[in-house]
């Protein structure tokens, strides 16, 4: 019989392994799941120029945001940051009615890093396009070019959708290559529905194939990937297993996640929980009966989602864009990265911003660093 001391030892122990059990649970879900609006209240101020929110590390952040009405569905672009106010914690930001719908605002809004809200609004013609997919066809905006030769494929990352490419888009633009922004299976978009859960890549990679044959079909000679995020694995994963990767000349990557192990690490140190968490989040996305369970089409290899802790995987010129101030997926990871991949990655590192939000800190500074590496990697 288990004495007082000893049953009170195993509770000890128990009890925090079942919380960080609960913890994995959730996380799990959290990383594969796409999650509610994270809503802000905001309003106008009384002149019409400037827009008060909620304050918060993001909406004071420097640079070009947008916000969005899910009441009126219109969208607003919003600039520099005119007043601060701690103790009523929120932030006045400058309207840019260029950019914007006119009309009221709030009280509830959908703050965004998308400024552009319409592919019409990023320049040059465009048209919508099917692209053919394994299920079907899967929409994707063209946006036409005079060099048909050079083609780029913008692949958005988890839990966003195309339109979040717009800045890539607009980036690449002063190049004068053929843009196409194609959806895949975890995307609303597309109908009918395919996926209730993102694969990290892993099966998402498929669809962008799909877009590399669409391109070829369409006169594409040289391809770049240019992923964002999760866009970024499903870069490296098309490059390496694509039928046309003869084609794909160069990746761009802006805070990209080339280790799910790493990102995974690091979430779960921001959420204060011990590395025995990580790796139990993992071990359950690795179960076959829990994937399922999580509406996952086969369990997270995370092996084939490494390129950091396997040397010299990255075969094709890479240009990587991030800010050390990410905290989703730290700086830290593209270092290890590009020091894993020392022949073919180069590790621009840029002004302070959030994740994938380092256009929108500094436009300039991000297409002049993009426009430089291109034309010395894939134009020379």
């Amino acid at each position: 019989m288990l004495t007082t001391r000893r049953i009170m030892a195993c509770l000890a122990f128990l009890v925090p392994v079942a919380g960080l059990s609960g913890f994995a649970v959730v996380m799990a879900s959290k990383i594969v799941k796409r999650g509610p609006k994270d809503y802000r209240r905001a309003e106008m101020t009384e002149d019409g120029r400037r827009i008060r929110i909620d304050l918060d590390d993001y909406t004071k952040a420097p640079g070009d945001f947008g916000v969005f009405d899910p009441a009126t569905e219109k969208y607003t672009r919003v600039g520099e940051v005119t007043l601060v106010n701690e103790d009523k914690k929120y932030v006045e930001r400058r309207i840019d009615s260029l950019g914007s719908a006119t009309g009221s605002l709030g009280p509830i809004v959908d703050w965004t890093p998308d400024v552009f809200f319409e592919p019409s609004s990023v320049g040059g013609s465009y048209k919508e396009v099917d692209v053919p997919t394994e299920y079907g066809a899967a929409p994707a905006w063209l946006f036409e070019a005079e060099n048909t030769d050079v083609w780029v494929i913008h692949i958005h990352g988890s839990w966003t959708d195309r339109s979040i490419m717009f800045r890539d888009v607009h980036a690449f633009s002063p190049l004068g290559f053929t843009s196409l922004v194609p959806t895949f299976r975890s995307d609303p978009e597309v109908s009918p529905p395919q996926a209730e859960s993102s694969h990290l890549g892993q099966t998402e990679w498929r669809d962008v194939e799909s877009a590399v044959s669409y391109a070829v079909a369409h006169g594409a000679k040289r391809i770049v990937l240019s992923g964002w995020s999760m866009g970024g694995t499903i870069a490296l994963l098309t490059a390496e297993h694509s039928a046309h990767r003869d084609r794909i000349v160069g990746l761009v990557l802006v805070g990209p996640v080339t280790s799910w192990r790493k990102a995974i690490a690091a979430g779960a140190v921001r959420a204060g929980v011990p590395a025995i968490g990580a790796g139990l989040v993992m071990r359950l996305l690795e179960a076959p009966l829990f994937a399922r369970m999580l509406g996952l089409e086969e369990p997270i290899d995370f092996d084939a989602l490494d390129w950091v802790d396997v040397p010299s995987r990255v075969a094709v010129p890479t240009l990587v864009l991030h800010s050390n101030a990410d905290q989703e997926v730290p700086w830290e990871i593209s270092a290890a990265f590009q020091r894993a991949n020392p022949a073919t990655v180069t590790l621009i590192t840029l002004p302070e911003a959030h994740h994938t939000q380092e256009w929108n800190a500094s436009p300039s500074a991000f297409t002049n660093e993009l426009k430089s590496w291109v034309s010395k990697t894939i134009l020379s």
